[in-house]
Protein backbone atom coordinates (compact mmCIF):
# COMPACT_ATOMS: atom_id res chain seq x y z
CA UNK A 1 0.00 0.00 0.00
CA UNK A 2 1.51 3.77 -0.88
CA UNK A 3 2.01 5.33 2.15
CA UNK A 4 4.17 9.37 2.21
CA UNK A 5 7.65 8.96 3.34
CA UNK A 6 9.91 11.28 4.84
CA UNK A 7 13.37 10.99 2.73
CA UNK A 8 16.51 12.74 4.46
CA UNK A 9 19.05 13.88 1.57
CA UNK A 10 22.61 14.86 1.52
CA UNK A 11 23.54 18.44 1.91
CA UNK A 12 21.33 20.72 -1.39
CA UNK A 13 20.94 17.18 -2.75
CA UNK A 14 16.93 17.12 -2.97
CA UNK A 15 16.70 17.80 -6.56
CA UNK A 16 18.92 14.68 -7.81
CA UNK A 17 17.05 12.65 -5.60
CA UNK A 18 13.83 13.70 -6.85
CA UNK A 19 14.65 13.77 -10.44
CA UNK A 20 15.82 9.81 -9.35
CA UNK A 21 12.91 8.68 -7.66
CA UNK A 22 10.63 10.62 -10.61
CA UNK A 23 12.40 8.34 -12.64
CA UNK A 24 11.39 5.05 -11.33
CA UNK A 25 7.49 5.95 -11.57
CA UNK A 26 7.71 7.32 -7.76
CA UNK A 27 5.52 10.48 -6.79
CA UNK A 28 7.55 13.03 -4.76
CA UNK A 29 6.89 16.35 -3.06
CA UNK A 30 9.95 18.63 -2.85
CA UNK A 31 8.59 21.77 -0.77
CA UNK A 32 10.02 24.69 -1.52
CA UNK A 33 9.46 28.72 -1.00
CA UNK A 34 10.39 31.30 -2.78
CA UNK A 35 14.24 32.51 -1.78
CA UNK A 36 15.73 36.11 -1.50
CA UNK A 37 15.65 37.68 -5.00
CA UNK A 38 19.39 38.33 -6.30
CA UNK A 39 18.31 38.34 -9.66
CA UNK A 40 14.87 38.78 -12.44
CA UNK A 41 14.80 35.33 -12.90
CA UNK A 42 12.69 33.81 -10.39
CA UNK A 43 14.26 31.61 -7.94
CA UNK A 44 13.25 29.03 -5.08
CA UNK A 45 15.13 27.22 -2.18
CA UNK A 46 13.72 24.18 0.13
CA UNK A 47 11.23 24.64 3.04
CA UNK A 48 12.89 21.42 4.93
CA UNK A 49 16.95 21.53 3.61
CA UNK A 50 17.73 17.97 3.08
CA UNK A 51 14.02 16.78 3.20
CA UNK A 52 11.32 15.49 0.89
CA UNK A 53 8.53 13.32 0.81
CA UNK A 54 8.03 10.06 -1.27
CA UNK A 55 4.51 8.44 -2.12
CA UNK A 56 5.02 4.78 -2.63
CA UNK A 57 4.44 1.45 -1.40
CA UNK A 58 8.33 0.23 -0.41
CA UNK A 59 7.50 -3.37 0.16
CA UNK A 60 6.73 -3.49 -3.95
CA UNK A 61 9.67 -0.68 -4.17
CA UNK A 62 11.81 -2.08 -2.46
CA UNK A 63 13.07 0.10 0.42
CA UNK A 64 16.87 0.00 -0.81
CA UNK A 65 15.92 1.17 -3.65
CA UNK A 66 14.50 4.42 -1.93
CA UNK A 67 16.96 4.04 0.64
CA UNK A 68 20.44 3.73 -1.44
CA UNK A 69 19.29 6.31 -4.19
CA UNK A 70 22.08 8.47 -5.10
CA UNK A 71 22.13 11.84 -2.89
CA UNK A 72 20.28 10.06 -0.33
CA UNK A 73 21.10 9.77 3.55
CA UNK A 74 17.75 7.42 3.92
CA UNK A 75 14.40 7.18 4.62
CA UNK A 76 13.35 8.49 7.86
CA UNK A 77 12.59 5.41 10.33
CA UNK A 78 11.19 5.27 14.04
CA UNK A 79 11.82 1.82 15.59
CA UNK A 80 13.62 0.33 12.57
CA UNK A 81 10.46 1.03 10.31
CA UNK A 82 9.75 3.57 7.82
CA UNK A 83 7.81 6.77 9.14
CA UNK A 84 4.56 7.58 7.25
CA UNK A 85 3.61 10.83 6.94
CA UNK A 86 -0.36 11.86 7.15
CA UNK A 87 -1.99 12.70 3.38
CA UNK A 88 -3.32 14.99 5.64
CA UNK A 89 -0.04 16.86 6.63
CA UNK A 90 1.32 16.99 3.02
CA UNK A 91 -2.05 18.44 1.57
CA UNK A 92 -2.07 21.31 4.62
CA UNK A 93 1.96 22.17 3.71
CA UNK A 94 1.14 21.99 0.24
CA UNK A 95 -1.95 24.26 0.71
CA UNK A 96 0.22 26.65 3.25
CA UNK A 97 3.34 26.92 0.66
CA UNK A 98 0.93 28.25 -2.13
CA UNK A 99 0.25 30.89 -0.21
CA UNK A 100 3.81 32.05 0.37
CA UNK A 101 5.03 34.69 -2.26
CA UNK A 102 7.27 36.99 -0.77
CA UNK A 103 10.50 36.41 1.86
CA UNK A 104 12.89 38.71 3.25
CA UNK A 105 16.50 38.77 3.51
CA UNK A 106 17.08 35.29 4.91
CA UNK A 107 14.26 33.84 2.92
CA UNK A 108 11.70 33.66 5.85
CA UNK A 109 8.07 33.72 4.52
CA UNK A 110 6.25 37.23 5.45
CA UNK A 111 2.72 37.97 5.60
CA UNK A 112 0.50 40.60 6.29
CA UNK A 113 1.38 42.03 9.92
CA UNK A 114 4.91 40.81 10.27
CA UNK A 115 7.14 43.49 12.07
CA UNK A 116 9.99 44.15 9.86
CA UNK A 117 13.69 46.15 9.38
CA UNK A 118 14.71 47.70 6.65
CA UNK A 119 18.15 46.45 6.14
CA UNK A 120 19.76 48.49 3.20
CA UNK A 121 18.75 51.77 1.56
CA UNK A 122 17.66 55.37 2.67
CA UNK A 123 15.22 53.82 5.21
CA UNK A 124 17.99 51.17 6.80
CA UNK A 125 17.13 50.13 10.44
CA UNK A 126 13.80 51.81 10.82
CA UNK A 127 10.99 49.69 11.59
CA UNK A 128 7.71 48.95 9.41
CA UNK A 129 4.96 46.63 9.19
CA UNK A 130 4.90 44.42 6.16
CA UNK A 131 1.69 45.07 4.61
CA UNK A 132 1.53 43.52 0.75
CA UNK A 133 3.04 42.12 -2.50
CA UNK A 134 2.80 45.00 -4.96
CA UNK A 135 4.86 43.31 -8.16
CA UNK A 136 5.90 39.64 -9.03
CA UNK A 137 9.50 41.35 -9.26
CA UNK A 138 9.62 41.99 -5.76
CA UNK A 139 8.40 45.05 -4.71
CA UNK A 140 6.34 44.89 -1.93
CA UNK A 141 4.24 47.90 0.59
CA UNK A 142 5.43 48.39 3.77
CA UNK A 143 3.76 51.10 6.48
CA UNK A 144 6.14 53.05 8.48
CA UNK A 145 4.98 55.16 11.56
CA UNK A 146 5.44 58.90 10.51
CA UNK A 147 4.13 61.24 13.16
CA UNK A 148 1.36 59.63 14.55
CA UNK A 149 0.20 57.64 11.27
CA UNK A 150 0.86 54.81 9.48
CA UNK A 151 2.63 55.70 5.93
CA UNK A 152 2.66 53.25 2.98
CA UNK A 153 5.61 52.69 1.61
CA UNK A 154 6.98 51.11 -1.91
CA UNK A 155 10.79 49.05 -1.57
CA UNK A 156 12.03 46.07 -2.41
CA UNK A 157 11.81 42.73 -0.57
CA UNK A 158 15.27 41.86 -0.46
CA UNK A 159 15.84 45.00 1.77
CA UNK A 160 13.86 43.52 4.58
CA UNK A 161 14.41 41.01 7.50
CA UNK A 162 11.36 40.07 9.60
CA UNK A 163 11.51 40.77 13.55
CA UNK A 164 9.91 39.38 16.44
CA UNK A 165 8.50 42.98 17.93
CA UNK A 166 4.68 43.49 18.50
CA UNK A 167 2.40 40.88 18.25
CA UNK A 168 0.23 40.98 15.57
CA UNK A 169 -3.15 41.64 17.27
CA UNK A 170 -1.26 45.22 18.11
CA UNK A 171 -1.28 45.72 14.06
CA UNK A 172 -4.67 45.16 13.48
CA UNK A 173 -5.45 49.39 12.93
CA UNK A 174 -2.37 49.70 10.84
CA UNK A 175 -4.45 48.99 7.46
Amino acid sequence: MNYWHALNTKPHKEREVEAFLKDRGIQVYFPTIPAPRRSRVPQFRAFFPGYLFAYTDLDAVGLWTVHYAPGMRGVVMFGGKPACVAEAVIDALRERLARVDVVDTLGEALQPGDRVLVTSGPLVDLEAVFDRKLSPDGRVRILIRVLQRWTPVAIEADTLRRTRGLPRRDLVACA
